[in-house]
């Protein structure tokens, strides 16, 4: 259960979301995929997928941008692991105030990649389709 703020009222304390993720402390980290054994990659994808989730769900992606089977195209796994680097270092402490503002134009760029690559897999939410 969250905390009640201290001075704020009830409609304040609803419209704040409840804190998901952890802020991110210090350098962010590249993480080269081919470099770690196929154990550490599941539970780096591990990670990962609990940043995607939240990713699409406070952006509110759809199947055609982030489909439910990412973790099994390579493609998806470098672009979403690269935008969760630059989000990490955007929003860490030693960021530059228009940091958060440049992730965003990233992350506009790299929905177009994403969705261009969901496209021609051809994915759907109940089907997964090998490229």
């Amino acid at each position: 259960m969250a905390r009640p703020r201290r001075g704020t009222s009830a409609a304040q304390q609803a419209f704040f979301p409840r804190r998901v993720l952890m802020a991110p402390i210090g350098p962010p980290t590249p993480i080269v995929w081919c470099a770690f054994s196929e154990t550490d990659q599941e539970l780096l994808l591990e990670d990962l997928d609990v940043w995607v989730t939240w990713l699409t769900e406070r952006y509110r992606l759809d199947h055609r941008t982030v489909p439910p089977c990412w973790t099994r195209h390579p493609e998806l796994i470098e672009e979403l692991s690269a935008l969760q680097l630059a989000w990490q270092g955007a929003y860490s402490m030693s960021a530059l105030p228009d940091a958060p503002l440049n992730w965003h134009e990233r992350f506009a760029a790299a929905r177009l990649r994403i969705s261009d690559w969901v496209s021609r897999a051809g994915c759907r939410p109940d089907a997964h389709r090998e490229m």
